[in-house]
């Protein structure tokens, strides 16, 4: 179940005496004290009820058994700030599943927050030659939104096609000709159909010809999804021509219906944004979706499907905002490795903390770039900088270190203002 159908469940098909009683039963309540609260007097009422909910949301209980807490997961999945800790106790969703937050989360994952522009991604990919690029620093979850639009895109129906560059063999990546054909070779690849076995030269030309072939011979639409494609920034000779021919692509659908078939989602890291020419670059084109931090009642949700009290979350917000990563690292450890959250706060800033490999390699960056560094202990030292302009700066805000306020610009999180100012 998506989370359209899942909303359209809740908000029309369930009655007011329904949606109290399943209220009550997420917030870990017994029957009878959910029939006590709606002033039923038998305790059948409020199973009655439940069973009738599980059936509306496809989960007979006579093919479910265990309905209750398919209820309780699917709610954690879909409306988590209606689930109490009590409930997800009782069906063991708390810590069993808890791993490393390391990589993308999986689509079935309970620790993902759905983003506020999930919606009018979804309604954008389904869009004849539809472009969306996801840019954010590293470590927003760019990955995880992607596989949501490409899952999307499954359910209506749609041949796709998911690359991440960073799993390219460096040998095809330092040849343009090798890296165009191993390209083509994995989108046929991706959609089950035969290799060309051609060992000629591919250049721009031929591979937007044999794309355009593999549009017309193919029914409905396919999503190219290309994951961390900034990977490509350290190959000038190939994103030179590459991001270009992206563009081309594009600007075809508005001309063509068989380049209409083709959508395209980009994913990159910000930290490399603005090295290309803005003219030919595809990164001005498209629908732009900026990840942003987690809010306060996300972050909330997390904690509590973490089994953590919504009490740990300020203090962790206050030193790292709702960066999804550094707050789901500090969850980790509080659960897994029973850190107590003082402790946490204390040695987030030491580079054996939780946080001390995130940290090194912003400090590796700055001890190579000193221009960069200098801009950085300007911000640290409060310096009046009223605005957002020159290099140093963009690349700075790119990398996810600094903000605008509203008045100057100030280090993101307290997290960095503390470690930098004592390493820099």
């Amino acid at each position: 179940m998506n989370q359209g159908a899942f909303e359209a469940i809740y908000r029309n098909e369930l009655t007011p005496k329904q949606k109290q009683v399943l209220h009550g039963f997420l917030q870990g309540l017994s029957d009878a004290d959910i029939t006590w609260e709606i002033g039923a007097t038998h305790r059948s009422t409020a199973t009655k009820h439940l069973t009738n909910i599980s059936k509306k949301f496809g989960y007979p209980p006579e093919i479910e058994p265990d309905y209750r807490c398919i209820l309780v997961e699917l709610f954690a999945n879909f409306l988590p700030n209606l689930v109490g800790k009590k409930a997800l106790e009782k069906c063991g969703c708390l810590t069993k599943e808890i791993r490393f937050p390391e990589g993308n989360e999986p689509l079935n994952s309970p620790f993902y927050e759905p983003r506020n522009c999930e919606a009018s991604c979804y309604i954008e990919i389904e869009e004849p030659g539809a472009l969306i690029r996801i840019k954010a620093p590293k470590k927003m979850g760019k990955t995880s939104f992607l596989k949501r639009i490409i899952a999307h895109g499954k359910e209506k129906q749609y041949k796709t096609v998911y690359l991440n560059f960073s799993l390219i063999e460096k040998q095809n990546m330092a040849d343009q000709y090798k890296f165009l054909k191993s390209f083509f070779d994995y989108i046929l690849l991706q959609l089950s159909l035969p290799d060309t076995g051609s060992k000629e030269d591919f250049n721009m030309l031929r591979l937007t010809h044999k794309l355009k072939v593999l549009l017309k011979d193919v029914s409905g639409g396919i999503i190219l999804a290309l994951d961390e494609i900034d990977q490509l920034f350290e190959y000038p000779e190939i994103y030179q021509n590459f991001f270009p021919m992206l563009r081309y692509w594009n600007e075809q659908a508005n001309e063509s219906e068989v380049w209409e078939k083709l959508r395209i989602v980009v994913a990159h890291s910000t930290e490399y944004y603005g090295k290309l020419d803005i003219n030919q670059s595809p990164f001005n084109i498209g629908l732009p979706i900026q990840l942003v931090d987690l809010t306060l009642e996300q972050v909330e949700n997390l904690a509590l499907r973490h089994g953590l009290e919504r009490g740990a979350v300020k203090p962790i917000m206050s030193l790292v905002g709702g960066h999804p990563y550094l707050v789901r690292l500090a969850f980790y450890y509080l659960v897994r490795h029973h850190l107590s959250l003082d402790k946490l706060l204390k040695n987030s800033t030491q580079d054996r903390g939780i946080y001390g490999q995130h940290l090194r390699e912003y400090l590796e960056i700055f001890q190579s770039n000193q221009g960069l560094a200098e801009m950085f202990k300007k911000v640290l030292n409060s310096e009046k900088l009223t605005q957002l302009t020159g290099r140093p700066l963009y690349q700075l805000e790119s990398m996810g270190l600094i903000k605008w306020d509203g008045k100057s610009v100030v280090p993101r999180y307290r997290l960095y203002q503390d470690y930098f100012k004592a390493y820099l």
